[in-house]
């Protein structure tokens, strides 16, 4: 009985290790870039704001409610087919990080560049106003 025991006790620490390590592989620059642009590309406000810095969440709320009134458009990009060819981190420091994403949307070529900091310690995707 008290192997079973020290068997499921181990394979709980086990499973919690593997969590606990995931979660440190999505807080990376690569990782928040794709999600961030992934919502931004789809017009998914809701995961904008959860990859994005609290400064820009001003910026994020303008782009929402600017598109409250185009509904055909923000049903088009909710649609989108969204796929990553490759995102490069440059400029990488302890708190900054710039990163380029080549993607394809519907089959359309389109590069974009996102401005990273840390926040919390945790990677955000930092926007502002032109």
């Amino acid at each position: 009985m008290k192997r079973r025991l020290w068997i499921v006790l181990l394979a709980c620490v086990c499973l919690l290790g593997c969590a606990c390590q995931n979660g440190k592989k999505k807080n990376t620059p690569e990782a928040v870039t794709e999600a961030f642009a992934k919502a931004f590309y789809t017009g998914d406000f809701t995961h904008m704001y959860q990859y994005a810095n609290k400064k820009s969440q001003i910026v994020i709320k303008t782009m929402q409610d600017g598109m409250r009134d185009q509904t055909e458009r923000l049903d088009a990009m909710h649609n989108a087919k969204v796929e990553f060819e490759s995102i490069t981190v440059e400029d990488l420091t302890d708190s900054t990080a710039t990163s380029t994403t080549h993607t394809l949307i519907d089959g359309k070529p389109l590069t974009g560049r996102w401005d990273l900091v840390k926040e919390d310690d945790l990677w955000k995707v930092t926007m502002v106003m032109p």
